[in-house]
């Protein structure tokens, strides 16, 4: 399922020299809830800011991966 979003905000960390984001976004339908998902850094879009528009990938539930809109 794939739904769009506004980036709220994001932080990048390092596990085993291997980079991961931490991006917090709000559903287009609902700007008032927060929401975050933890993934690799291949999976988040480059020079990724707060206030792009993007489309979040769910599958069960889960994110498993954003891309520009």
């Amino acid at each position: 399922m794939d739904v769009e979003a506004t980036v709220e905000g994001m932080r990048a960390y390092l596990i085993h020299s291997e980079e991961y984001r931490v991006v917090y976004f709000s559903h287009d339908d609902d700007r008032d809830t927060i929401l975050n998902a933890q993934l690799s850094a291949d999976a988040v879009p480059t020079n990724l800011r707060v206030g792009d528009h993007i489309v979040v990938h769910y599958l069960l539930n889960m994110v498993v991966g954003i891309r520009r809109r």
